[in-house]
């Protein structure tokens, strides 16, 4: 787990940097002040749209690169490697088709989100730059974590994102851009740190494009081209999964419900921070553990990340929980945006499900059993698309959210009993259960012992109470063995430093 901690500590260093950065974006979004509720839902609601086109237009090349690339790396010099080649090919011609079939497609979109959601219909042409910018960059990105530059890829996605999505809102908040002009510019911004990570690359000498068919493709191409089938459907039906209620709050209750909605859900995303760095990490490790037939290390890693994960997400959800009612009143946000209380709730109980399980996904997909991933993912979406639509018309945006933490649950309980019938493993132990008492009671105490008449004074110290709680009941129950390892190696570098 060196390679994996190491890379993984330093992702979501610069992850936690960009949600910061994130963050006071959010702000922005969402006091009231600059933007609407609708036109914050529109910058959602167009990237849950370009999401759902990029999957259909990757045709599952992003999975093909990073399951078979240990096969070139193996076999050939850099300059003869021609899968990232093919595979851009294979992808810019999936956006065409998308292209085509979407603007056939409009008049769909204009009967059903015109009425609840005109601002959609009338910049809908700005997804076109936006899931471009967003298919490059995810090519690259793949490119990237093969090259065992996953640090850089997420800098790029991370931080340089929403850096420069502050430039753009800023430029909106000085009137130096009208509203159109806002959506034209963030439409591009995924274009713009493709071409930065391109050049990162290029410089490091780590990319060359060759569209010559190499002697591996030629041996290989009988397995891709099934594969990449099958990771397609997988991709849609996982990017529609997680849009879909998007889509049905925007047409059903209009964009005003789709920025409250998204605005709790963005909270529950900084969830994911050491998620995001593990896995691009990991993918790499598992595939080649996997081709090396390396079953322990597996285990390894899927009992690590599933404890790491967990301790992570129920932390940083007892944190914004704990600090949710007084957030309003210290940033001046929007009270409307209160609504979205029960949703943040519910999502918040999903990704802490969804995480602890650690790298299910990733072991599924990467094994001769990948078809497996197909399966799961459409019972998902087939559970998840009917809940979705009948409880959002009874219960509104609380109705969504439930419906996800019940598809959710399903979803990773079946992957869960799968690997461990199929590879004898399981992710679970008495740490497991042990984590989530200590940080409820973390969060019991400093909510219900501590008070003040002040926001900001009774934040500082519930959250610095629980913060010192958590980290020294993780440490004395020694819940993760790469938390203590962490925290041990931070002691001898200060220790270090003060002997000096």
């Amino acid at each position: 787990m060196g390679t994996i901690r190491k890379q993984s500590i330093l992702s979501s260093i610069i992850i936690y940097t960009g949600f910061l950065v994130g963050a006071v974006n959010t702000w922005f979004f969402t006091t009231g002040n600059y933007f609407t509720e609708a036109e914050f839902g529109l910058t959602r609601v167009m990237f849950d749209i370009s999401q759902t086109f990029f999957a259909l237009a990757n045709l599952g090349t992003i999975t093909i690169l990073y399951r078979f690339y240990p096969y070139y790396r193996d076999l050939l010099p850099l300059k003869q490697r021609d899968l990232f080649g093919k595979m851009m090919i294979l992808a810019l011609t999936g956006f065409v088709v998308v292209c085509l079939f979407s603007l056939l497609f409009k008049d769909l979109v204009v009967q059903k989100f015109g009425t609840n959601s005109p601002l959609l219909v009338e910049y809908f042409y700005a997804i076109y730059p936006f899931t471009l910018g967003l298919l490059l960059f995810s090519m690259m990105e793949g490119e990237a974590w093969n090259m065992s530059s996953s640090v850089a890829a997420n800098f790029f996605k991370e931080l340089v994102l929403r850096l420069l999505t502050t430039f753009v809102i800023l430029l909106f908040v000085l009137h130096w851009l009208d509203f159109e002009g806002f959506v034209h510019l963030f439409s591009l911004l995924y274009c713009a740190i493709f071409l930065g990570l391109l050049f990162y690359l290029y410089r490091k000498g780590k990319i060359f494009i060759t569209l010559k068919t190499s002697i591996v493709t030629r041996r290989m191409y009988k397995k891709m081209i099934p594969y990449g089938i099958f990771v397609f459907m997988v991709s849609f039906c996982t990017i529609l999964a997680r849009n879909f209620d998007s889509f049905i709050i925007s047409s059903v209750l209009g964009l005003k419900h789709t920025g409250i909605f998204n605005f709790s859900s963005y909270l529950t995303s900084v969830m994911e921070g050491p998620q995001r760095g593990l896995v691009a990490a990991s993918i790499p490790v598992i595939a080649r553990a996997w081709k090396d037939r390396d079953l322990e290390r597996i285990k390894r890693i899927y009992r690590q990340s599933s404890i790491n994960m967990l301790l992570f997400a129920a932390f940083l959800f007892g944190l914004i929980w704990l600090n949710f009612h007084n957030a309003f009143e210290i940033l001046n946000i929007n009270r409307s945006y209160l609504q979205g209380e029960t949703v943040l709730l519910l999502l918040g109980i999903t990704k802490i499900v969804e995480l602890g399980t650690g790298v299910n996904t990733q072991i599924i997909l990467t094994s001769r059993y990948w078809r497996m991933d197909f399966i799961t993912t459409v019972t998902l979406l087939f559970t998840l698309i009917p809940l979705n639509y009948l409880l959002i018309k009874k219960y509104g945006i609380n109705g969504s959210a439930a419906a996800t933490l019940i598809a959710y649950i399903f979803f990773n309980l079946i992957r869960f009993l799968f690997i461990w019938i199929k590879f004898k493993m399981q992710p679970f132990s008495w740490r497991t259960l042990l984590a989530v008492v200590a940080i409820a009671a973390c969060y019991f105490i400093s909510h219900y012992l501590i008070k003040a008449s002040s926001p900001i004074l009774e934040a500082l110290l519930q959250s610095t109470v629980y913060v010192i709680l958590c980290v020294v009941m993780i440490l004395s129950f020694r819940i993760s063995e790469d938390a203590n390892r962490l925290y041990e190696i931070g002691l001898e570098k200060v220790r270090g430093i003060l002997g000096k």
